[in-house]
Parts: structure tokens; C-alpha cells; sequence
């Protein structure tokens, strides 16, 4: 898939994915913070407690489709 079509695609929200699949936010944030391909904006934070900036993920489409289909596959050879 080229760049462009990439950035016009549906991107989805840590939120998003994790009601589609069943599974926490922060499961969704683990599996796929390290990912290429996944958009990653970083916000300043505004208090002194809060060592680490906010970052928020997006993930698109063809990225979702392509882990499902990873992952389905290699669970179903584990068993």
C-alpha cells in the first residue's frame, strides 16, 4: 500500500480496537506501540507529576487487518 493511500485510510483509536476485539486498552497500547506503521503523536504534558509525555496511538486499517490475520494464524497452531 503506498504512503498516500495509508494516510487517508480509517485509523482507528486504541479505544476503537479494543471494543472490536474484546480486550483492554492497554493490551491494544502493548501490542502495537512499537508497531511501523502506527501514528504516534506526542502531547506535552502540563503538570510537574507527569514525568512521561501523553502519546497517543492511531492504527490504521490495513495494520489491523494484517495483525489479526498474523495472530489468528499463529493461534491456531498452538493448539
Amino acid at each position: 500500500m503506498t504512503p498516500e493511500a495509508i494516510a487517508t485510510e480509517k485509523h482507528y483509536t486504541v479505544k476503537e480496537v479494543a471494543e472490536l476485539w474484546s480486550i483492554g486498552e492497554n493490551t491494544v497500547r502493548r501490542l502495537f506501540e512499537d508497531t511501523p506503521g502506527v501514528l504516534r503523536i506526542s502531547m506535552p504534558t502540563l503538570t510537574k507529576r507527569r514525568h512521561k509525555p501523553k502519546v497517543t496511538l492511531r492504527i490504521p486499517l490495513s495494520l489491523l487487518e494484517r495483525a489479526h490475520e498474523q495472530w489468528s494464524r499463529n493461534s491456531g497452531s498452538s493448539r
